[in-house]
């Protein structure tokens, strides 16, 4: 006689459910950074991709958004520990929110101002009676602030709220308005379509981007072990170059083999504080703004 030893179905479900909620315990536990479908969140997408740290120290996770906005939300909600931003959007949330943040680094996210091929834009007098896709009380209302003072066109140039950057790109395919901000890789695609840069914030030496951290949800040796594990990613994309890792780049940034054979060639730098000039631009910004 054959007997079988296998597990019943009821045994298999109990056992599912208990990993299910064994998951679920860890998922709250963990350190979660909100991140976006871009560049300057690479060195968090590799650590968490191959554990570039020490597991018992900290259980790093991602949590991905593809608007600013969203990512505002999940830290001051408290859904997540510490986010990728930029300084205007983290200073708002410092002063007029009343979160308790600090920054953990500066990153190297920048912006390119790209127009739609159709506009025939060349310069930053043309966008003259224009329109900008743009995020309001972010690093790219200030930067529109900055072009607009630069190029002094004749007529008003008008700004248009597209958060979600996929949408933005979308919206620049489908030639709906003039212009766009845009960070890598979306620049970098972008300008597969035989589009324009008519402004790139590198060239106006503006240094916004960072990566905040929650006060109140985050303990110290957390923090010590994702800079540690921050640096060792830095070191890896420099040493290899940002088309090593071009795997990660299409996964979570849903870029193809062309945009990244394209892309740059872009650096990190390790861990260290935002530079106080930057800090006093977006403030004065803000004050600006009220």
């Amino acid at each position: 006689m054959l007997v079988g030893c296998g597990k019943s179905d009821k045994e298999l479900q109990a056992e599912q459910q208990a990993r299910k909620k064994a998951e679920q315990i860890a998922y709250q536990k963990a350190f979660k950074i909100a991140v976006m479908p871009t560049m300057d969140c690479l060195p968090a997408y590799l650590l968490t991709d191959s554990l570039l740290y020490d597991t018992t120290k900290v259980d790093l996770r991602v949590r991905e958004f593809n608007a600013q906005m969203d990512c505002d939300t999940a830290m001051t909600g408290g859904s997540v520990q510490a986010g990728f931003t930029d300084l205007v959007r983290a200073e708002r949330l410092k002063h007029r929110q009343k979160v308790l943040m600090h920054y953990l680094t500066d990153t190297n996210l920048g912006w390119q101002l790209i127009a739609d091929r159709q506009s025939k834009l060349k310069k930053l007098s043309d966008l003259s009676d224009k329109i900008i896709a743009m995020t309001r009380f972010s690093g790219t209302d200030l930067l529109s602030d900055l072009v607009v003072k630069k190029g002094k066109p004749k007529y008003q140039v008008f700004r248009v709220q597209v958060n979600d950057v996929l949408i933005r790109l979308k919206m620049l395919q489908n030639h709906e308005i003039d212009a766009y901000w845009f960070s890598e890789p979306q620049a970098t695609q972008a300008l597969q379509g035989d589009n324009n840069v008519i402004f790139n914030s590198a060239d106006a030496g503006v240094h916004l981007g960072v990566l905040a951290i929650m006060d109140k949800q985050r303990l110290p040796a957390e923090e010590e072990a994702l800079a540690k594990a921050y640096d060792k990613a830095v070191d890896l994309i420099n040493k290899n170059g940002v088309k090593y890792y071009a795997a990660l780049i299409k996964k979570y940034m849903k870029v193809d083999d062309a945009t990244v054979r394209a892309l740059p060639d872009i650096k990190y730098t390790k861990v260290g504080p935002p530079r106080k000039s930057d800090i006093q631009m977006a403030r004065d910004f803000l004050m600006k703004r009220r």
